[in-house]
């Protein structure tokens, strides 16, 4: 008996190191393999190539257009309902409190007092305005720099789909698949559709974890609370901002690390497969190996593209920068319309200094909700 199940064993190491071997095999030949848009065998473009695996980037496709059928799970279905249940009592709960009393005046009576200070409000429709473009105009840019056409209105459909399946799906993490669908059903081809909205993953994570990075390390320390218990409350959200950073930061640090596609990023997927496998959390080790190479191979190709177009890569950051920091200063004109002269006046608190609680209390709400699993990380 023992005999036997040490040859099982010496067999099933045999097994799981050629199936290791082989996938990373197929990972270095689809690596020289490259699509072009015409013929989906190499992906040219005026500023290089994207050097993805046909069948990789078909897989792919052909996974993400299969979330667009109908989803059956009884169960899935009535947490979503519930979820967007909760949403709705959420936001019915604070409009019908803002309604009905401000202070001690009216909301709209209050609306009325505000004056031509309601025309702060333009700034927030401008930063949404500007959010929008610059969304846009990365998407533009990938699309221009891949295809050689310029669709401004492609680009805008993009981003808004990405946006909106973002806000419905937990984590945020439906955007992507459905920017694809997008693409796809223009024609472009399967390496592209699956490229480009991974590199704008890619660079908006980044950009945004180190703006938030920045803020919290000049700013948090200038906009403590005074009040007891409006103190306690934000010690609470910026620890969980911190901790919601940090996993950011790593997270980043691996996709960078996933970019270079090298032997020893290879060699850690392998790893953690094969140690998922022995700990019996991956049932089935050649599937997820194959997922997992596929995925690097993606990361690594899109990762070329950007270094080889440093023009782009610098485009892409100050677009990401304008994104980021846009959608972050809503909150601060809506508060600036609807601010007390005299508390201003009273408290000797400057413009500047609310600017930047505004800009920081977003992102420590960004990262506090980045992993709380409800759609659109609104946690």
């Amino acid at each position: 008996m023992a005999d036997e199940k040490i040859e099982e064993e010496n067999v099933e190491k045999e097994d799981l190191q050629k199936t290791e071997d082989s996938s990373l095999e197929s990972l270095e030949e689809t690596n020289k393999e490259t699509l072009p848009v015409q013929d989906d065998t190499k992906i040219e473009t005026a500023e290089g190539e994207i050097e993805l695996s046909k069948d990789i980037a078909e897989e792919k496709l052909k996974e993400v257009m299969s979330l667009q059928k109908p989803q059956k799970k009884k169960k899935s279905s009535i947490i979503s309902m519930i979820l967007l249940l909760v949403n709705i009592g959420f936001m019915i709960f604070v409009v019908s409190g803002l309604v009905k009393n401000v202070g001690e005046q009216n909301f709209f009576a209050y609306i009325k007092s505000q004056g031509s200070r309601l025309w702060w409000l333009v700034g927030a429709v401008g930063c949404y305005a500007a959010y929008m473009f610059s969304q846009s105009a990365m998407f533009h840019a990938l699309i221009k720099s891949t295809t050689g056409k310029s669709n401004w209105k492609l680009a805008y459909n993009v981003g808004i789909t990405g946006k909106y399946y973002d806000n419905v799906t937990p984590f945020a993490v439906g955007g992507q698949p459905m920017q694809i669908v997008e693409l796809a059903k223009t024609g472009i081809s399967p390496g592209v559709s699956t490229s480009l909205p991974l590199i704008k993953m890619i660079i908006n994570g980044i950009v945004s974890s180190l703006l938030a990075l920045l803020f919290f390390v000049v700013g948090l320390s200038k906009i403590a609370p005074t009040n007891s218990f409006y103190a306690l409350l934000f010690v609470i959200f910026e620890i969980l901002g911190i901790i919601g950073l940090v996993i950011t930061l790593f997270g980043n640090f691996f996709m960078i690390l996933f970019s270079t596609g090298s032997l020893f990023t290879r060699s850690l997927i392998g790893w953690i497969v094969k140690l998922g496998y022995k700990l019996k959390i991956v049932k089935n080790y050649r599937a997820t190996l194959k997922k997992w190479l596929a995925q690097l191979n993606e990361y690594k190709a899109s990762g070329r593209y950007l270094i080889k177009n440093k023009k782009l890569l610098f485009k892409m950051v100050l677009l990401s920068c304008l994104e980021s920091l846009s959608y972050a200063l809503i909150s601060f004109f809506v508060i600036m319309a609807f601010l007390d002269p005299a508390y201003l006046d009273a408290s000797k608190i400057s413009v500047w200094f609310i600017l930047l609680s505004c800009v920081i209390k977003y992102y420590i709400c960004a990262m506090a909700g980045s992993y709380i699993p409800l759609p659109g990380a609104t946690g």
